[in-house]
């Protein structure tokens, strides 16, 4: 066998030597046909030698990718069966999220798609996505709550002298330290009309509700539903919310401090047996629990009444007119610039 091998080894030799030469030479002359015709290892020994099968040592036969490189995983497909149903109408609606297991593969370095904000909403609130994309957005939050803030105190300023005038005499540290003291904490009732703390005030918080719900992405988009994502959303909303209301009545940029509530203890016919100051505790509780209630209100709108609207009309002027319909959800649409009308939740393109 050894012999065997020795001269199929010097017959290979003896015809690559010519192929070598000529290609050494620069000349294109065919392999086969420069070699011996004839030698002890050209008879159908060789042939039978070459044409054997590879050996059986796996180390020793050659690479097969194809079967060695099995394809990569495909990325994990999102399947929202908690989405909401206008998301799941969404021609965007059917989406992969990109997160491909750690595998080097040529191209696995391409950045991943951008997600639109009602697929990345629907990732948040089915549970597929969760981390840092699913945090509130705090900053533009804030903002949008100074920026109510700031509408109400310019209201304030505009129309009652009373403020105006504090505003303009009162030393503002001392006095709004002086409002925050003679706050009356233990009595229910700030003695003003039933417009202010029973209308004014659930409207204020329920646009507050608003403004918190369209920061979050596991409450943005919404509608009126039994089910744990919508109630958690509210019920992280009203901590908000109640922050916001502290803010306002004894805060820097409160009613305390901007419009001096509660500086002066007065009688009044309205108040019988009794003095005021025009303080108590009940908007601390109205403002989340009534302002809870209205917004839940404004979601039943949008749900059972507002998409036979849409239906309808896609008229701009029309929609805006319809802001009674919606109000404090209209106003936070405004806060963050957008028109009355905006849903984040697909609409039918507007004319």
């Amino acid at each position: 066998m050894r012999a065997k091998f020795s001269s199929s080894r010097v017959a290979l030799l003896r015809l690559a030597a010519p192929c070598l030469a000529a290609l050494w030479a620069g000349v294109a002359v065919p392999c086969a046909a420069s070699g011996p015709a004839s030698g002890p290892a050209a008879g159908p020994g060789l042939a039978a030698d070459i044409a054997s099968p590879a050996p059986s040592d796996p180390a020793a036969r050659p690479l097969d990718l194809a079967a060695l490189s099995p394809s990569l995983p495909d990325a994990p497909q999102l399947q929202f069966a908690e989405a909401p149903a206008a998301v799941a109408q969404s021609p965007q609606a059917g989406f992969s999220l990109v997160r491909r297991e750690s595998v080097a593969s040529p191209g696995a370095g391409a950045p991943a798609p951008k997600l639109t904000t009602a697929e990345l909403d629907a990732a948040c609130q089915s549970g597929k996505l969760r981390g840092k994309p699913c945090k509130l957005d705090w900053l533009p939050m804030l903002w949008q709550a100074f920026e109510a803030t700031a509408v109400e105190n310019a209201g304030n300023i505009a129309f009652d002298s009373d403020t105006r005038n504090a505003l303009t005499h009162n030393p503002y540290i001392a006095t709004w330290f002086k409002c925050v003291h003679q706050y009356r904490y233990r009595q229910w009732s700030d003695d003003t009309p039933f417009i202010v703390h029973d209308i004014g005030h659930p409207m204020q918080g329920a646009s507050v509700y608003s403004i918190y719900a369209q920061n979050d992405p596991k409450s943005r988009g919404l509608i009126f539903a039994n089910n744990g994502n919508y109630w958690r959303g509210k019920f992280k909303a009203m901590a908000f919310v109640t922050l916001f209301e502290i803010q306002w009545k004894i805060g820097p940029a409160s009613e305390a401090a901007i419009g001096n509530s509660g500086l002066n203890t007065y009688y009044t016919p309205s108040v019988i047996g009794r003095t005021t100051n025009e303080t108590g505790f009940q908007d601390f509780v109205i403002t989340p629990v009534y302002g809870l209630g209205w917004n839940i209100a404004e979601d039943l709108v949008d749900r059972f009444v507002m998409p036979h609207i849409w239906k309808r009309t896609h008229n701009r002027l029309i929609l805006t007119a319809l802001l009674p319909l919606t109000p404090c959800r209209d106003a936070a649409n405004v806060l963050r610039y957008k028109p009355f009308y905006y849903r984040d939740y697909p609409i039918t393109p507007l004319r």
